[in-house]
């Protein structure tokens, strides 16, 4: 959040759902999406029941394991 509060301009924000400390990736994409609108999000993660992921608005669900192929792809199609 710090990144985006400071930077302009920022097209694309890539997060995992699991990440340290007290906010995890959905949260986030959640905080995003209120704060900077036009911002895209691409959200990924290993576990398999969080697909739940894909029905966020305007946030992309990329499933590990990932090739960087499929990574730029989801990353292209969010900017």
């Amino acid at each position: 959040m710090s990144v985006l509060e400071q930077r302009r301009g920022v097209d694309v924000v890539f997060t995992d759902i699991d990440m340290p400390g007290s906010m995890d990736g959905l949260a986030l994409a959640g905080r995003v999406a209120e704060r900077w609108p036009r911002t895209r999000l691409v959200v990924t993660s290993g576990r398999a029941w969080l697909r739940e992921a894909e029905a966020l608005d305007d946030e992309r669900f990329l499933p590990k394991p990932y090739r960087l192929p499929q990574l730029l792809e989801a990353i292209g199609a969010a900017a």
